[in-house]
């Protein structure tokens, strides 16, 4: 978890490319916030959700910015253990924690689809709140493990730019579990039940659409769809990163440098991709930020408005 004393042209680049990313999407993900309290159209289930995920998210890069970015930069040889390791469970645990928020996207779709009748009830606050709970509990329960078990402490590397198991070169280590390696699988797992939800979701969408030939539900179809795109978008960027980040394994090696540089921006992209998707496939968000007459905000339906009929 230490640098190496004297920065790289490389290692300049990297960290300052990271920094500027991490800046970029802190400032996007302010926006989402506001945009969710103040657009009377998320003050639902889905806004619960966007908002502790895009948090999660905050979370995450603000730690890149104030630790992982500069330590990338400077290379120091001086930085405590308790730092790195704290800022592991803080940036890659809100990462977790952000992806088990959105699989309760993926399933509040699902329901609302499948199930629009027993929707309110499944997603009354209370329940909301029980389900934000759940997907953090996990990530509570692996600070616990990783303190327990032996040679399971992890850090940010400088020289990796990654994270890296700081004792697993010890042969004695080697008897022991690395708890890194179940929660990257645990992870590819949450992706691709991910994304097998929301084709279950696309699949009713267009079967309703085949039934409802009438040109009324037009509307209705391409706000579903545009919907299925904005939720689907984080499905593609973190199957890849959990696919590189789970081929590196954090491990201390001077090999596969692509595959983790790829694994950790590839987390970035996604968190690029939830904080635009917000702006970029809701019109009404739009006219808010963007026109000149933003006095009121219309409560025509966009895709989780719908909520409101089930």
């Amino acid at each position: 978890m230490q640098g190496r004393g004297e920065p790289t042209t490389k290692d300049i680049i990297l960290g300052v490319t990271m920094f500027v990313f991490c800046f970029v999407l802190v400032l996007l993900g302010i926006l989402n916030v506001y945009i969710v309290l103040k657009v009377e159209t998320f003050h639902n289930a889905f806004g619960w959700f966007w908002l502790t995920r895009t948090g999660c998210e905050l979370i995450s890069n603000i730690a890149h910015i104030f630790y992982t970015a500069p330590v990338t930069i400077f290379q120091p040889r001086n930085i405590p253990i308790s730092v790195g390791f704290g800022t592991y469970f803080v940036s890659a645990g809100s990462v977790f924690a952000g992806c088990l928020v959105h699989l309760a996207v993926s399933i509040n779709r699902f329901i609302a689809v499948y199930r629009p009748l027993q929707y309110k009830f499944i997603f009354s606050k209370g329940n909301c709140i029980k389900i934000i709970a759940i997907s953090i509990l996990p990530v509570v329960i692996s600070i616990i493990l990783h303190l327990i078990l032996p040679c399971n402490t992890v850090a940010y590397s400088p020289v990796m730019y990654d994270y890296t198991v700081l004792s697993d070169k010890s042969d004695i280590c080697t008897n022991y579990i690395q708890l890194t390696t179940v929660l990257n699988s645990f992870c590819v797992g949450i992706c691709i039940i991910t994304i097998i939800i929301d084709l279950s979701t696309l699949c009713k969408i267009v079967h309703i659409r085949m039934i409802r030939k009438a040109k009324k539900d037009d509307k209705l179809f391409l706000r579903d769809i545009r919907f299925f795109i904005q939720a689907s978008l984080q499905n593609v960027t973190m199957a890849i990163a959990t696919a590189f980040i789970t081929t590196a394994n954090n491990h201390y090696s001077v090999e596969g440098e692509v595959t983790r540089l790829v694994g950790f921006y590839s987390v970035l992209a996604a968190h690029l991709c939830n904080t635009l998707s917000l702006i970029v496939f809701n019109p009404e968000v739009r006219r808010r930020l963007f026109s000149p007459k933003i006095s009121y905000i219309s409560r025509s339906p966009v895709p989780f408005a719908r909520e409101s009929k089930y």
